[in-house]
């Protein structure tokens, strides 16, 4: 099962030129979603995300997603949250983040993560 954030706090987005005179697009933001913990054992699930420009070739992408906003109701016991890596694809000729989370205490939270994506193709 899959979920998508509520929307994405401070995109950003600088667009330039490489030296074959490719699109190369660096992309930036914050995903507000809630994903609660189960408590016990590790409760994983994996967070959808559309970013970026639409592209007509896209060549290659190299994300980089880290935990940037956790929380935590009461006092954490034997408590763990973790990105579990990152994959990449299109969705509608954008980039699609598809961002393993897991969480192992039941009134847990993560809210946040921080994406940096590095991008090069043709926009259209």
């Amino acid at each position: 099962m899959a979920f998508w954030p509520n929307g994405i706090a401070t995109p950003h987005e600088l667009r330039t030129k490489d030296h074959y005179n490719r699109d190369l697009v660096f992309l930036s933001g914050y995903p507000v979603f809630s994903f609660r913990g189960s408590g016990g054992s590790w409760k994983r699930d994996e967070l959808y995300v559309v970013v970026g420009p639409t592209w007509r070739n896209l060549i290659d992408v190299t994300p980089v997603v880290s935990l940037a906003s956790i929380s935590n109701s009461n006092h954490a016991v034997n408590a763990g949250w973790a990105v579990d890596g990152v994959r990449w694809g299109t969705y509608n000729s954008r980039i699609l983040l598809r961002v393993p989370l897991a969480i192992r205490d039941s009134d847990g939270y993560i809210n946040r993560v921080a994406y940096q994506i590095t991008a090069v193709g043709y926009i259209l």
